[in-house]
């Protein structure tokens, strides 16, 4: 998902938008919970069943398999939350990365950096945009669909555009 919110003009303007990404997360925590709590009720339900049979071996697999089940979630659901944020004013291009609080950052000058589109190494694969400064890439938005890239392209042209005619009316 891609949202685009433009800054008031200021004097002097330090940004004139950001462009935030996030994944497409379709289940939240509390229904990822819901979910999780169902599979286990029932896999305990028959895993005890089975026990009282006498096949007490199904039972550790059987949470074994909740527990690894519950761990890959719990890695869905936290790579989900991650958020990228690209800020451009007139002088820098900011690339903020974190779930709740920047957990890395990126700042460089606007000049020097330059927006690059790379074609997919197969035709069902999306391209791959990055943002290049002086030798250093990073890649953004590489969890967007091909639609969403199209649409950041877009964005960031008209950023780009506005943080010039910003840059000019210095």
């Amino acid at each position: 998902m891609v949202s685009v919110e433009y800054f008031e003009s200021q004097e002097p303007p330090s940004y004139v938008g950001q462009i935030v990404m996030q994944p497409n997360n379709s289940m939240t925590w509390q229904a990822t919970q819901y979910f999780l709590l169902t599979l286990i009720a029932i896999s305990m339900t028959m895993a005890t069943l089975f026990l009282f049979k006498g096949y007490w071996m199904i039972l550790p697999f059987s949470v074994l398999e909740m527990s690894v089940l519950c761990a890959c979630f719990y890695y869905i659901v936290r790579r989900n939350q991650t958020l990228e944020v690209v800020r451009f004013g007139a002088d820098e291009v900011v690339i903020e990365i974190g779930r709740r609080a920047p957990e890395s950052r990126y700042v460089w000058k606007r000049f020097f950096t330059k927006v690059m589109v790379h074609p997919p190494r197969h035709p069902w694969y999306p391209s791959r945009i990055a943002l290049r400064y002086r030798g250093e890439e990073h890649e953004i938005g590489k969890f967007l669909t091909a639609e969403d890239k199209q649409r950041l392209l877009s964005e960031i042209r008209r950023m780009i555009a506005v943080a010039d005619s910003c840059q000019l009316q210095r």
